[in-house]
């Protein structure tokens, strides 16, 4: 199996397990050490790789059992549409500055933000990849990126569209709601992704030049590692 970024990001955790994104469908997926370490082998050497590197791991297991149970494993990803892996890595940098709390905001972005919530809830009803592809061809775009001010005042104008909004428009809605009020103001916003661990809490939030803008207080933001951005 190759390495294919627009398929999936697997993400390490500092327990051995990880996490995949599943870049077509934008579901999350928690995986056990095992499982890690199958993807993994599988990337750089194949089933014969994953096989005794697991059966290094578990001595006490029969190789039969490995084999049996590796390719279980891979039927279970393959119906999934996961079967093609990139290897664990924190992609981009990390973020330029401590996040800030949107707590006030203006009307100047009222109507754009109106605009955009639904059509980003109508967005990701879609195939993930082409909200994905979307939200590139927005940040490549040739407009200024939205200053911190800017993005502050998007992010609370999103927000309390979001909150007379009759569906749901939670972090992935309001997060790609902002980056599409940044667009209609001639502006960037970068889109991210991230997860924590212990348990696995999945997020997405805008960064304008590397300092991410939050709708409220978060307190263990900190805790999240960045998986995606566009």
């Amino acid at each position: 199996m190759t390495g294919a970024s627009k398929v999936v990001h697997l993400e390490g955790a500092a327990h051995e397990g990880g996490v995949v994104l599943n870049l077509r469908s934008g579901r999350w997926y928690a995986l056990n050490s095992t499982a890690t370490l199958l993807c993994r082998e599988l990337r750089t050497g194949g089933l014969e790789t994953a096989v005794r590197a697991i059966g290094d791991r578990y001595p006490a297991v029969d190789e039969h059992r490995v084999r049996r149970d590796a390719g279980e494993m891979i039927k279970t990803l393959a119906d999934r549409d996961l079967v093609v892996f990139e290897p664990p890595v924190i992609t981009e940098r990390g973020a330029a500055g401590p996040p800030i709390v949107a707590r006030t905001g203006t009307g100047r972005y009222r109507f754009r933000a109106a605009v955009a919530v639904p059509v980003a809830v109508i967005m990701l009803s879609l195939p993930f990849r082409w909200t994905l592809w979307v939200a590139s061809v927005l940040r490549a775009r040739d407009v200024s990126e939205a200053t911190t001010e800017e993005a502050v005042a998007m992010v609370r104008m999103v927000e309390a569209v979001a909150e007379r909004y009759p569906f749901r428009a939670a972090c992935l809605e309001q997060s790609l709601a902002a980056v599409l009020t940044a667009a209609l103001s001639r502006r960037r916003l970068g889109w991210v992704m991230g997860v924590a661990e212990d348990p696995y809490r999945f997020h997405a939030w805008v960064e304008a030049r590397g300092v991410p803008v939050l709708p409220a207080e978060e307190p263990e933001f900190s805790e999240y590692r960045r998986v995606l951005s566009r």
